[in-house]
Formats: C-alpha cells, structure tokens, sequence
C-alpha cells in the first residue's frame, strides 16, 4: 500500500468529488429529461469538478511546499539555538570545571570560548537567544558562576520558549 501523504489524500478527495458531481449531474439530467440529458449533465459537471480539484489541488499543493519549507527552516534555527545552548554549556564546564582549576587547559578553554562565540555570532540564531547567549557569555568571561548559572538558565529557557509548540 503506498503511504497516505497529504497529496495523495488531496488527489482522492477531489478525485471522490469529481465523481460526485458526475453522479448528481446525471441523476439530476435522468430527472429532468432522460439518458441524453443525463449523459450531458454528467459529462458537464465532471468538467465542472475536475476543472474545480485541479485548481484547489494546485492551490493546496503550493500551500504544502511552502509549509514544508516553513517547517524545514523552523527546524534548522532551532538545531542552531540548541547548539548555541551546547556550546555556552561546554564553554562554562571549561570555565568552572568540576575536577578543579587544573581540569581544564587553557587552550581547551579558550577554544570552548571561541566555538561558543561564534555559534551565538551564527546569522541563524534568533535575537532573543543571541541576547540570552551574550548575557551568559559576559558573566562566564567574568568568571561570576552565580550570574552564569543563572544567566544559563535564561537562556536555555528563552530556546525552549522560543521553540514551544503551543
């Protein structure tokens, strides 16, 4: 069986019209003037109804792939604002790491600070999770870990705001 896609459901919709309209064309043709009439009416109104699908169909077909590419970019910028999330996170392990002040390199940690700038630099990134990102970027180069734990929660709650399917 092949898959049920919003196309191939909007083609056996009109497709059912169609052959609706056909039907009450002939019956109405059958009532009112016997099987020429009915056969004309039925032909007309079937012209009538694919002429009908074929411009709803072309309608909602555009309506679909314009979605679809809606969906497509929604679904990029949120990867990128949860990457910026990420790597904010990594640069305040490296800041503030858990084994102590030698845990981490300074090379490791400059290069977790340089990544996490330019994720948050990205074009991509929302201004509400470029702000929140700045935010906790400035208190991390400060090394002020109550402002940065805070300044991360901001920010992980402004991305899973910003992507909340309501």
């Amino acid at each position: 069986m092949a898959s049920f896609t919003p196309a191939r459901a909007l083609l056996m919709l009109t497709t059912g019209l169609t052959c609706l309209l056909m039907a009450g064309g002939a019956l109405i043709g059958a009532l009112i003037g016997g099987g020429p009439v009915a056969l004309g009416a039925a032909v007309c109104a079937g012209l009538v109804g694919m002429v009908g699908s074929l411009i709803v169909r072309r309608r909602a077909m555009a309506h679909f792939a314009m979605a679809q590419r809606q969906a497509g970019q929604r679904g990029y910028a949120e990867g990128i604002a949860h990457g910026v999330l990420i790597h904010v996170t990594a640069y305040e392990a490296a800041v503030f790491p858990r084994t102590g002040p030698s845990g981490v390199s300074a090379e490791e940690r400059e290069a977790r600070r340089t990544i996490a700038y330019r994720m948050a630099a990205l074009d991509e990134v929302p201004q509400r999770v470029r702000l929140a990102a700045a935010d906790a970027l400035a208190l991390l180069d400060k090394t002020d870990r109550e402002g940065a734990e805070e300044a991360l929660a901001r920010l992980a709650t402004t991305v899973r705001l910003e992507y909340s399917r309501l």
